[in-house]
C-alpha cells in the first residue's frame, strides 16, 4: 500500500517553497531503496506528486568539420551560462561535435536529463524552453510506436524529428530553442520559438561553428575572441537594440522568430522562416462583439495552458489591462495558490506608483499582492551588471525595475506570468495613434506643408513626418536618434547605416499595406522579441524565474493581426477588442485609465544617482578613443541632464549600455568565466549645466 503522506507533503509544503520540490523527490528516491514502494522508474508518471519536468535552460553546441571539440572546452561554454540552469548540466560529444544543456528544474526527477536521445542512438537534442501543447504531443508520439523514458516535455522533440523531420516545428506550440543532430546524415539543425521567446545565437568562422542561448557563452571557446561589428552601432542607436539577425560582434548573428537552420555534413549552411506573422489586409467583417468572444475563448485557453506548473506561481501585476487581464483569466483557471508582485517607486519619484490599481485588482480576486520599491536595486554597481547581464546592448529602462521585482519575486515563485506583448499585437502605443492624425494632415495640399515646414511653424513636425514614407520616419517603439542626431554624434562614415538588410527588406516588402499594420508587424518581428522579450529572459534567467507570457502564443498575436483596423483604435481608445474583453472581468475604472508603462523615471535616475557612473563611462578617454562617437555631441547631451530632458536622458543611457556592455563583456570576456570582474570607484559629483 503507498503511503498517504505524499500527496499532502506536495500540496502543502511543494506548492509554498521552491526548494522543497527537489528535496522531497530526495527523500522519495531514498525511501525506494529501503522499502520499494516507490521506484524511480516510475517517478515521472506519478500524477499524485505532480513531477512534470519543465527544460528552462540553456543550450550551447560547437560544430567543427576538421577539428574535434573538447570537453573542456564545452564544459566552459556551459560555466557562462550556468545562472539559466544551476541544478545540473549534460553533454554529448563525438568527433566534431559538441551538445551542452544547463538545467533550471522545476522539479528533479530520475529521468529528466539531457541530451535526449531516441531509442535507436540516431538523433540526440538539447532543448530550452516549454511546450504548451506537450500533453498532445506526448499522445502523439506514444501512439506512433515510441517509448519515453521520462516526463520531460522536450523528449518529444526526438520523436517528432525521427516522424517529420524538420516539419516537426508546425506541430508544436511554446517557447523554445532547439539543437538536434542527426547522426545517420550527419546534419546539425537549429530552431527557435515563432515569436521570438528563447534566444539562439550563432558564431560561423572560418573553423568553428557554434550556437548558444546566449553570447557570453562563445567566451568559453579556446578560438574566439569578441570584436565590435561598428557597421550595426548606427542600427543600435536607432532602435535601441541591434536588430535581428544582426549582433554588435562580429560573426555573431541571431536566429530571427520563427528561423530554422540546418549545417550539412559537407559545412554548407541553410536558413530559412518556418512561421512568420501574416500581415496581408486584416479581415474587414465582423462586430465587436464578435472579436471579443473570438479573443475571449483563445485567451483562457492559452493561459490554462500557461499555468501548468509544479511549483509556485506568480504573476506580475501592475494595474494596467494588460497585467489585470492575465491576473483575471489566471485566478479563474488555476487550482493553486497565486501571488501578485508590483514595482513601485517612493515618493521621491512622483507618478510612479501604480501599486493602488494593482492592489484593487489583486484584492477582486482575492490574491495576496506585495509591493516591491524597486529603487535600492538600482545603482551604478547594479546597471554595469546589468550590461553584462542582458548579453546584447540594449537601451530599454524598463529594465531597471523589473530587476529588482523579479529578485524579489524569485525568493517565493519559480514561474511568473506577464502581460508583455500586449501593446505591440493589440495597437497599444501611442505611435500607433499617430496613423490617422497623418492621415488628416495629408489632405492639406503638399506645397502648404511644404512652405509650413521651411518656416518651422507650430506643427511642422507633425506636416513633416505627414510627407514622409513610412519607412523613412518609423523606426519602431524603441526608436531613439534620428538620422539627422546620428550625423552629428557618430563618425561620418558610419552615420546613415541604420538600416540592415533585412529591415530594408521588409519595409520593401509591405509598401502596399496599412500603415498602422506595418509597423506593427515590424514591432513583432523586431522591437518584441529583441527588446521586450530578451530583457524577460535574461532577468528571469538570471533570477532562477521562468517568465511566462500569454500574449505571445503565436495564436494569440495571429488572431489580433486580423482584427479591423477600426476595430484596433478609435481616436484616444486603444486596444479597443482587448479593453471590451477586460469589461466582463474588471472595473471599467480598472479597464479604461490612461495607459502608463513600466514605471521607470529615467530622468530622475541620470540626473541623481546614475549621474556619476554616466558622466565618468562617457567623458573616459578610452571611451572617445574608439572613435565611433563625437566627444562634443556626448557631452551636449550628459549637460541636458541638468535641465531633465527625457530625450537626452534615453540617448545618454542608450550610449551608457553600450560602453558598459563593451567594457564587461568584450572587454573582460573569458576572463568573467573564471574570476569576478573588479568594480572602478565612482567619484561623487552632482551634474551641472554644460557638463
Amino acid at each position: 500500500m503507498r503511503p498517504v503522506f505524499l500527496p499532502w507533503l506536495q500540496s502543502v509544503w511543494v506548492n509554498r517553497l521552491p526548494c522543497a520540490g527537489r528535496f522531497l523527490v530526495l527523500v522519495a528516491k531514498g525511501y525506494t531503496r529501503t522499502r520499494g514502494w516507490l521506484h524511480p522508474n516510475n517517478l515521472a508518471s506519478l500524477s499524485d506528486i505532480k513531477l512534470g519536468v519543465r527544460e528552462i535552460c540553456g543550450i550551447a553546441g560547437i560544430w567543427r568539420r576538421e577539428w574535434s571539440v573538447s570537453q573542456q572546452e564545452l564544459a566552459l561554454m556551459l560555466e557562462a551560462i550556468k545562472h539559466r540552469g544551476p541544478d545540473g548540466e549534460g553533454s554529448f560529444i563525438e568527433k566534431g561535435l559538441g551538445l551542452g544543456m544547463r538545467r533550471l528544474a522545476i522539479l528533479d526527477v530520475a529521468n529528466g536529463h539531457q541530451p535526449y536521445v531516441s531509442e535507436d542512438g540516431q538523433v540526440v537534442a538539447v532543448y530550452n524552453g516549454e511546450l504548451y501543447n506537450y500533453p498532445a504531443l506526448k499522445d502523439e508520439v506514444l501512439a506512433r510506436g515510441h517509448k519515453l523514458k521520462s516526463g520531460a516535455d522536450g523528449e518529444v522533440l526526438v520523436h517528432l524529428y525521427e516522424e517529420y523531420g524538420a516539419h516537426f516545428l508546425d506541430r508544436i506550440t511554446g517557447m523554445f530553442a532547439v539543437a538536434i543532430w542527426d547522426r545517420k546524415r550527419q546534419e546539425l539543425m537549429l530552431a527557435r520559438d515563432r515569436i521570438g521567446q528563447k534566444p539562439l545565437y550563432v558564431l560561423d568562422t572560418e573553423r568553428t561553428f557554434a550556437f548558444s542561448s546566449e553570447i557570453k557563452a562563445f567566451m568559453g571557446m579556446d578560438d574566439y575572441h569578441p570584436a565590435i561589428d561598428e557597421r550595426v552601432i548606427p542600427s543600435y542607436l536607432g532602435h535601441r537594440f541591434a536588430p535581428a539577425p544582426h549582433t554588435l560582434l562580429k560573426n555573431v548573428t541571431k536566429l530571427r522568430p520563427g528561423e530554422a537552420m540546418r549545417i550539412k555534413r559537407d559545412g554548407r549552411k541553410e536558413r530559412w522562416i518556418y512561421w512568420e506573422p501574416q500581415l496581408e489586409e486584416p479581415d474587414s467583417h465582423g462586430e465587436l462583439v464578435q472579436w471579443v468572444d473570438r479573443l475571449d475563448s483563445l485567451m483562457r485557453e492559452v493561459v490554462t495552458s500557461h499555468l501548468a506548473s509544479d511549483v509556485p506561481l506568480g504573476l506580475f501585476l501592475s494595474g494596467g489591462v494588460d497585467s489585470s487581464v492575465l491576473t483575471a483569466l489566471a485566478a479563474r483557471s488555476h487550482q493553486g495558490d497565486l501571488d501578485a508582485w508590483s514595482a513601485a517607486f517612493p515618493e521621491e519619484y512622483p507618478g510612479y506608483d501604480e501599486f493602488a490599481w494593482a492592489k484593487r485588482v489583486a484584492d477582486q480576486y482575492q490574491i495576496p499582492i506585495r509591493r516591491v520599491n524597486v529603487d535600492p536595486a538600482i545603482t551604478p554597481d547594479r546597471v554595469r551588471e546589468l550590461a553584462y547581464i542582458l548579453d546584447e546592448p540594449m537601451a530599454d529602462p524598463t529594465v531597471l525595475p523589473l530587476d529588482g521585482v523579479a529578485e524579489a519575486a524569485s525568493q517565493v515563485n519559480t514561474v511568473m506570468l506577464s502581460g508583455e506583448g500586449a501593446d505591440e499585437i493589440f495597437s497599444g502605443y501611442a505611435g500607433y495613434g499617430e496613423v490617422e492624425s497623418l492621415r488628416r494632415l495629408r489632405r492639406i495640399p503638399p506645397f502648404v506643408r511644404q512652405w509650413w515646414v521651411n518656416r518651422g511653424l507650430k506643427g511642422a513636425g507633425a506636416l513633416k513626418r505627414a510627407s514622409e514614407p513610412i519607412h523613412d520616419r518609423y523606426r519602431g517603439v524603441g526608436f531613439t536618434f534620428d538620422p539627422g542626431e546620428q550625423m552629428s554624434l557618430l563618425r561620418p562614415d558610419l552615420a546613415g547605416l541604420d538600416r540592415t538588410a533585412a529591415i530594408r527588406e521588409y519595409w520593401e516588402n509591405h509598401e502596399q499595406i496599412s500603415e498602422l499594420q506595418a509597423m506593427q508587424g515590424f514591432d513583432v518581428r523586431w522591437f518584441l522579441p529583441d527588446d521586450v522579450l530578451l530583457k524577460a529572459d535574461r532577468i528571469g534567467m538570471h533570477h532562477n524565474l521562468e517568465i511566462r507570457v500569454p500574449y505571445c502564443d503565436h495564436q494569440v498575436v495571429e488572431l489580433a493581426l486580423k482584427i479591423p483596423l477600426a476595430l484596433r483604435r478609435m481616436r484616444h481608445y486603444d486596444k479597443r477588442v482587448l479593453r471590451a474583453m477586460a469589461e466582463r472581468y474588471l472595473p471599467k475604472e480598472v479597464v479604461y485609465r490612461p495607459k502608463r508603462g513600466f514605471p521607470t523615471p529615467l530622468t530622475s535616475l541620470l540626473a541623481g544617482p546614475l549621474y556619476d557612473m554616466a558622466y565618468d563611462t562617457l567623458t573616459d578617454p578610452g571611451f572617445y578613443a574608439q572613435g565611433w562617437f563625437q566627444p562634443e555631441a556626448v557631452e551636449n547631451l550628459l549637460g541636458q541632464l541638468a535641465s531633465r530632458s527625457p530625450a537626452a536622458a534615453r540617448k545618454v543611457y542608450a550610449l551608457l549600455m553600450f560602453e558598459l556592455w563593451n567594457q564587461e563583456l568584450v572587454g573582460k570576456g573569458r576572463a568573467r568565466l573564471t574570476a569576478a570582474a573588479p568594480q572602478s570607484p565612482t567619484v561623487l559629483r552632482s551634474p551641472q549645466v554644460g557638463q
